[in-house]
């Protein structure tokens, strides 16, 4: 898997979608997602590891190993973000952390991880 940015940050009262490549273990390539594939992201809280938001991802473009992740305004409503002080700029501090269940043909069962995921 994976996603072309720096900071994961979901945010709040927009519609964020968010676009991953899958890639099968130990290739730089993308992996062709079969039409029984499935992808299932769950947002879990760093502080206390309880699910708060799981989401069903979207084939986007089988062929290229895209899925879509769709997180609504309505999904951010209940997200809350954490900031540090005005001193050091009111700079975002994660909260969550992502996690996609990931069940295809080509490579089996896996988990991807996306460790800091931060709410605007």
């Amino acid at each position: 898997m994976s996603c072309d940015v720096a900071r994961f940050t979901v945010t709040k009262g927009l519609d964020n979608t968010f676009v991953f490549t899958i890639k099968a273990d130990g290739s730089t390539l993308p992996m062709e997602i079969e039409a029984g594939d499935t992808f299932e992201s769950q947002l879990v809280s760093l502080s206390t590891d309880a699910v708060v938001l799981t989401k069903t991802l979207t084939v986007a473009n089988a062929l290229s190993g895209k899925v879509n992740l769709l997180i609504t305004s309505s999904d951010t409503s209940s997200l809350s973000s954490d900031k540090g002080s005005k001193t050091d700029r009111y700079y975002l501090r994660p909260v969550y952390k992502l996690l996609i269940a990931c069940s295809t043909t080509n490579n089996g069962n896996f988990i991807a991880r996306v460790p800091e995921v931060y709410v605007d």
